[in-house]
């Protein structure tokens, strides 16, 4: 895509950006990370890359005197595009791209065909696009399929404690996990924080009264807008919280980039306290 952007073989054509259908298993019915709320069916797997890189494209559009967000389509095949910040922060994202000029197309249902020319969608509708940025379904590992320990799809089926209800010694955390919903890093790290508790309650060294935290699925999105900004997400309003929070500015850039750093300096292992900092900088302290 670097390539193609900044070495001649984009030639200023329409833009199309947004997700295929996503194959959800049935390992995380029932459960209830929040009073009354559920672990959602979901249409994508997570569409925050998506409405990042459409913020993104516009300003590399505006820079490069190419024209402006009214060349690029972004597609969902849900109801409402990032659906799992739920509707209060969509509705702020969604009426945002308006007034910019994005076009946004919804219930595309999948991707039928891609062409030269553009996208065909499952819905019989289709857009024209000179460029074409689209996130596939996201799959388990074909080995995990038709495992005891697999759901329908062959993400691992666990409680809220990250353990199979039949296997108890066998954990799950990230992608990997039928609880996580959406794929998301941020979801991933709260996972393996849990995990960390349960063996260490296992191995006699955590009471279970401090381990026995369950899941509780926070959406955390940092999304680079282009232009030194970004947007900062922290929603779980889709799973039956009460939180919904977007702010855009520099702050939120700046966090990207530290994050960014952190997480290749420790190869991954970025410090819980990270969440802690990002929430104080961005919603209480620190002006965007």
């Amino acid at each position: 895509l670097r390539q193609k952007l900044h070495f001649g073989g984009y030639k200023g054509g329409p833009i199309a950006i947004g997700s295929a259908r996503f194959s959800q298993g049935d390992g995380a019915v029932g459960l209830a990370p929040y009073p009354g709320g559920s672990i959602p069916m979901a249409q994508a797997a997570c569409e925050g890359p998506p409405v990042e890189l459409m913020m993104a494209a516009a300003t590399y559009l505006k820079e490069t005197q190419q024209g402006d967000p009214s060349k690029i389509t972004v597609f969902t095949p849900a109801d409402m595009i990032a659906e799992d910040a739920g509707v209060t922060v969509v509705n702020q994202l969604l009426g945002l791209a308006t007034k910019m000029g994005f076009n946004y197309l919804n219930n595309t249902q999948d991707i039928k065909r891609l062409t030269a020319d553009g996208i065909e969608f499952a819905d019989g509708r289709s857009v024209a696009a000179e460029l074409k940025i689209v996130f596939p379904n996201w799959k388990a590992h074909p080995f995990m399929r038709g495992l005891p320990i697999s759901d329908s799809e062959g993400f691992v089926i666990t409680d809220l404690l990250m353990r199979n209800p039949k296997y108890p010694t066998v954990f799950a955390a990230g992608d990997a996990a039928a609880v996580t919903m959406p794929k998301l890093g941020a979801i991933g790290h709260q996972e393996c924080d849990i995990v960390g508790r349960q063996i260490a309650k296992d191995v006699g060294m955590m009471s279970a009264e401090q381990a026995d935290q369950p899941l509780k699925p926070i959406v955390y999105c940092l999304g680079d807008m282009g232009g030194g900004k970004a947007f900062y997400i922290r929603s779980n309003t889709w799973f039956g919280g009460d939180t919904a929070v977007l702010k855009m500015g520099h702050v939120p850039y700046m966090l990207k980039m530290q994050y960014r750093t952190l997480f290749m300096q420790l190869k991954g292992k970025v410090p819980g306290w990270g969440l802690d900092l990002a929430e104080m900088a961005v919603e209480h302290h620190l002006p965007s």
